[in-house]
């Protein structure tokens, strides 16, 4: 016999707590009893959905970044990477980079979860722009045939400023990344 299905507004108040106290005070200072406490369900309701720390994190920055980021297909290269990079942008500078950093933090503790989080946050994301290199290339926009190289040329730069310079994740600098992906993509 099954209980009860799980109460999706009850996934989401403890989603959001986890971000909210990680946002506010770092994920040094995240707690499953703390998570309970601010979202209202109870500590039970918090572990029988998330055995750690850290697959809350996931679970919370997964749907928020599936709520932040879109999915652009302007007709240009470009366009498409600069929405994609700025949205990204505005999303960490929202929250300080503390959810970036705190995946860096728990990554730093164990394969299990950097696999978890390879597959569940990471891998996705990456997705999103070798969809938008695909349609270039059909375009005629990419020469260059390594998607994942364009791709790290990205997240490199971007997980540097994350991770050691914040204040580097700019407008500006969302464009000087954008053109300098789209020469390298250019140049085959």
């Amino acid at each position: 016999m099954q209980g009860r299905p799980r109460d999706p507004a009850i996934d989401a108040a403890i989603r959001k707590a986890a971000l909210d106290i990680v946002a506010e005070r770092g994920y040094g200072t995240l707690t499953m009893e703390g998570v309970a406490a601010r979202s209202g369900a109870s500590k039970q309701a918090v572990y029988r959905r998330y055995a750690s720390k850290g697959e809350l994190l996931l679970a919370a920055l997964d749907s928020v970044l599936h709520e932040t980021l879109p999915t652009p297909d302007t007709g240009s290269l470009r366009e498409d990477l600069l929405l994609l990079i700025r949205a990204g942008f505005d999303m960490h500078r929202s929250n300080n980079s503390a959810f970036s950093q705190a995946v860096a933090a728990e990554t730093a503790h164990g394969s299990d979860f950097a696999k978890r989080a390879l597959e569940s946050v990471i891998k996705p994301r990456r997705e999103f722009f070798r969809d938008v290199f695909g349609r270039a290339r059909e375009r005629g926009e990419v020469t260059c045939p390594d998607d994942e190289l364009l791709i790290d040329l990205i997240y490199g730069p971007m997980w540097y400023a994350l991770l050691f310079d914040f204040n580097r994740l700019t407008d500006a600098y969302a464009e000087s990344l954008t053109d300098a992906v789209v020469a390298a993509a250019r140049r085959g």
